[in-house]
């Protein structure tokens, strides 16, 4: 940019507040490339595959934004409110699912919750521990969406 690198700190009260605005960044451009990826579904339990397939992707891709916007102490010290949004997309994908009749009627927020704890657990230990055997990311996920969502498996 033509600029020295320190010179960006002027711009922010403190190093926490330049990552914040760092991860408020990305994460803006993940819940388009999240959208982006639902929107070409046909029908709700695909929307809510790729969704989720999506963030499997940008976890694999980009670990060390995934650990600071999740598992870095930057979490307890600063609001992150911004990452609510995307819980919310994927309450919203889930009840989507249940209202067409495709996953078992019941509390999305919950059901939503879970899924977002075992993909994050998943995606973290991936991350955390990658000389580990693990099975695919795609085949641990479709597992989640049959027995926490309820959705059908895929076929194929």
């Amino acid at each position: 940019m033509g600029i020295a690198a320190t010179s960006v700190y002027i711009h922010f009260a403190d190093r926490d507040a330049l990552v914040l605005a760092a991860l408020e960044h990305c994460y803006a451009g993940l819940l388009s490339a999240v959208d982006d990826a639902e929107s070409s579904a046909a029908d709700p339990v695909a929307a809510l595959r790729a969704r989720t397939a999506l963030l499997g992707a940008w976890s694999r891709e980009h670990p060390g934004l995934y650990k600071v916007l999740h598992e870095s102490t930057l979490n307890r010290r600063r609001d992150m409110s911004f990452k609510e949004e995307m819980a919310e997309r994927t309450t919203a994908a889930i009840r989507r699912c249940m209202d067409a009749g495709v996953a078992p009627r019941g509390d999305a927020e919950t059901v939503s919750l879970d899924l977002r704890t075992a993909v994050h657990g998943a995606v973290s230990l991936r991350v955390n521990e990658p000389e580990l055997n693990w099975p695919p990311l795609e085949e641990q996920v479709e597992r989640f969406l049959t027995k926490l969502v309820g959705v059908p498996p895929a076929e194929g």
